[in-house]
């Protein structure tokens, strides 16, 4: 179902976007992603290959960027099916009574405004076409809200409250959004961070892609739901 689907995954350059790439790249999709930096992107190439992957630079922080990047897949691939937003950022931080200002921004910056700015020119796209598929990565932390880690989680939890009003706006347009709400993700930063943490507990990249393929392949309408990936912690 999913064979010639055009996909984007936005920080497709990264661990688990390198996973979701080659997930959907294995379906026969045709999949974009953006990157900041050329060697992050043929690093991708090399690791998923060439054959109907599509990179465009661009920082999706700025308005004027991201419109950029859906101009040139729509004039390039004329419509798209399914949108994966990874991109983001973390910052671990301390009570919110000593959080600095500038660091709320960067997070409220990398979370929920890149979320908004992608998953708005996605939908107008899936609008025009009467179909599509979203899906969004919160956290955790973005429904228990544990002490210390205010800043990121409430970030976060605007990614939540965003993607369950695109779902209630897509309905009337066969448009369909999900939230990821994984745990600790095994990736090389985290096992670096957490050297003796036991990485058998964590949620696997892998994991997570076939999740998004499987629902995004699927008949069901699976929608405005919170997919709580969080291993077995």
């Amino acid at each position: 179902m999913l064979r010639n689907a055009v996909v984007l995954v936005t920080g497709g350059t990264g661990f688990l976007g390198t996973a979701m790439v080659e997930a959907f790249l294995q379906t026969g999709s045709q999949v974009w992603v953006n990157y900041r930096s050329e060697e992050k992107f043929r690093q991708l190439q090399q690791a998923v290959g060439r054959e109907r992957l599509h990179g465009v630079q661009a920082d999706l922080t700025s308005e004027k960027e991201v419109k950029a990047l859906f101009a040139e897949l729509s004039s390039r691939s004329g419509h798209l099916d399914i949108l994966t937003h990874l991109a983001g950022g973390f910052w671990k931080g301390g009570e919110l009574a000593e959080t600095p200002l500038n660091a709320m921004h960067q997070m409220l910056q990398m979370n929920f405004l890149t979320t908004f700015l992608v998953t708005r020119e996605a939908f107008q796209r899936m609008k025009s076409r009467g179909s599509g598929v979203i899906f969004t990565v919160a956290s955790r932390t973005a429904v228990e809200f544990p002490a210390g880690m205010g800043a990121y989680a409430i970030s976060k939890a605007a990614v939540i409250a965003l993607t369950q009003t695109l779902a209630s706006e897509g309905k009337a347009y066969g448009i369909r959004a999900n939230v990821i709400l994984p745990g600790i993700i095994d990736t090389p930063a985290n096992r670096k961070a957490m050297p003796d943490a036991d990485v058998g507990q964590w949620t696997k990249p892998e994991e997570i892609a076939r999740t998004i393929v499987a629902l995004s392949a699927s008949e069901a309408t699976v929608n405005g739901s919170l997919l709580k990936m969080y291993g077995r912690l």
